[in-house]
Parts: structure tokens; sequence; C-alpha cells
């Protein structure tokens, strides 16, 4: 357990920091020290309202992907270009195939058009993932899974200006169960519930999620995480 204590006269100068253990203080200035935590230089917090205050949380974990935000939309644009021009290529393949009126036979069994296409396919969609994986992360918001095991993302942007994808573990206790780790995830908050004709319910289709700290005791306890009111879009050092 660390023990500190402060002592000042009129001046900031003279304060003097005491302390038993290990102390992480980056920087100094004006007699102010700021102890170090694990927040790496992200701060991530809670939604302020009436009846509950603003609530910092914990970065557990992080690991940055050394690849910037700009190059992964290029990336991706280049692959979803080439699996159009790639799908047109074997669409007209399989098309003059088709016009030839003498089937497969005529271009010596089965064409590579198909095969062609189904490769262009594969491209279009991981192009197009990678396209709206570069959009989430230059908005540089939280995004939490929607399920608690998994690892919450962000786009931050450090020093150097470029936007990285950042891989989160947040931690917390329950201000009410002071036992209980809060479970950082998305939770439904708006949904349509569809019925038969018997009135029978058939299916659930979520609208809106909600993201949340959800103490796994009480779902009372929840607090809502702010996934945009942070530092991720200020060139800071990480």
């Amino acid at each position: 357990m660390m023990h500190s204590q402060s002592t000042g006269g009129n001046s900031n100068h003279n304060q003097q920091i005491q302390a038993d253990g290990d102390v992480n203080a980056p920087s100094a200035m004006d007699g102010g020290v700021n102890i170090g935590g694990n927040n790496f230089g992200v701060v991530i917090t809670s939604i302020a309202t009436a009846d509950e205050p603003r609530r910092s949380f914990e970065v557990s974990k992080k690991t940055r992907i050394p690849i910037p935000a700009s190059l992964i939309g290029t990336v991706s644009g280049v692959i979803t270009i080439a699996g159009f021009i790639t799908g047109g290529f074997s669409v007209k393949q399989l098309i003059d195939v088709y016009l030839s009126g003498n089937g497969f036979d005529a271009v010596g069994g089965l064409p590579h058009g198909p095969w062609w296409f189904l490769g262009s396919m594969i491209m279009i969609v991981f192009g197009l993932i990678g396209w709206l994986f570069f959009r989430f992360l230059h908005r540089n918001v939280l995004r939490l899974p929607k399920l608690w095991i998994f690892r919450a993302w962000a786009g931050i942007k450090e020093e150097n200006g470029r936007t990285y994808p950042y891989s989160l573990r947040l931690s917390k206790r329950c201000p009410e169960c002071r036992n209980q780790k809060l479970h950082f995830q998305q939770v439904p908050e708006k949904w349509l519930d569809f019925y038969d004709n018997t009135h029978t319910h058939t299916k659930r289709k979520v609208t809106d999620w909600a993201s949340l700290a959800v103490c796994p005791r009480h779902s009372e306890h929840s607090i809502p995480v702010d996934i945009s009111g942070n530092d991720f879009d200020e060139a800071l050092p990480r």
C-alpha cells in the first residue's frame, strides 16, 4: 500500500512528496504531481446524469495494431475495386459461353469464370469490411463488444496525427457491489417484437444498442459508457 504526504508553504515549489513503495510520476509542474495509472493516456468515462456522477473506467490492457487507419482504408479500397473488376470479367466470360450456344465444350470444359466470380465476391466482402472498419476508426469512438468476454475497439489518434486501431480491456468494480466486476458490453435498448396470426411471439429484432458497464449481480447497477466523450481524437502521446 502506498502512503503519501504533502506539505507546503506559500510557494508551490516548497511542496514535498513522501512515498513508501513504487510511485510513477511522469511529470511534476508547479508543485503538482501526476501519479501514473494503467490508463495509458486513454480516458474513458461514464455518462453523467442527475443522479450519478461521471465515473472513470480503468484500461487494464491495451493492444495497439501498428497499421494506421489511412492504410487500412487504402488497401480496402484497392481490394474492393479489384474484386469488382475481376467479377466483371468472370461474368462476361460466363455470358460469352452462354451466348455461344455450344456449352462449356466450346471453351475446353468448365470455364474459369465461376471460380473467378467466387474469388471476386470474397475480395469485395473483405474490402467492404475493411472499409467499414476504416470509417469506424476515423470516428474516434469506442465500440463495446456484444459479448463481454471480448475486448472493446477504438480508433485513437497519436501524437504523429495518425489514427491507429486499439484493442482495449476495460475494468471497474460495481460501486454498489464492491466485490463484483462490471462487464463492458452492448445490450439491447430498443427492439421490435414479431408475432404470428395466433399472437405467438416469433422473433425479436434489435434496432438500437446501449453501451453499458453491466453489473452481473443486479442490472439496475449498470453504468452507461460514454463512447464519444473521450480524447481519442486528440493527438496525444499514448
